[in-house]
């Protein structure tokens, strides 16, 4: 069985987390760049409940913190975990083992013609914030993301039908 291995740290730790994996034999990774906060940081937190206001004190209070994500063999796991706990002892950590009960690959059909990503950005008012500022896009296949360079906000699209040109 396979296990999708997660590791919390925060970012001054990155670098001793992905040395520890590489060492312990990871064959690849995945991170998500995010800001957390642990339990004991929240206490005493009071804020409205209205998304600016909760997205504000985030933005405010939260450590930076990266998930680093792998796929791993489950007889493999303790080992990684093991050089991971070492490597990190003293610091802020947090892992979690998730079995995976599927995995399908979709490696699509090379004769098959690839859209390329559009990556654009244009000044205007955010739909959240409301300031001007640069909002970037991403449009792919079949998906278009939208985010505020001032306040992160994002929009997500799902394109539920692409028309050639002369069909």
């Amino acid at each position: 069985m396979k296990v999708h291995l997660r590791v919390f740290v925060e970012v001054e730790n990155l670098g001793k987390a992905m040395n520890a994996l590489a060492d312990a034999g990871i064959t690849g990774f995945y991170i998500l760049e995010y800001k957390g906060m642990s339990p004991q940081d929240w206490k005493g937190f009071s804020i409205k409940e209205d998304p600016k206001s909760a997205i504000g004190l985030i933005k405010d209070y939260a450590t930076d913190a990266v998930l680093v994500c792998s796929v791993v063999d489950e007889e493999k796991t303790d080992k990684i975990v093991e050089s991971v706990m070492q490597a990190l002892e003293g610091e802020k950590y947090t892992i979690l083992e998730v079995p995976i009960r599927r995995i399908i690959v979709n490696n699509q059909d090379p004769e098959k013609e690839r859209a390329e990503t559009w990556l654009l950005e244009k000044e205007v008012p955010c739909f959240y914030c409301g300031e001007n500022s640069v909002q970037r896009i991403r449009i792919d296949m079949n998906k278009a993301k939208i985010w505020c360079t001032n306040c992160g906000a994002a929009r997500y699209y799902l394109i539920k039908g692409v028309e050639k040109e002369g069909s």
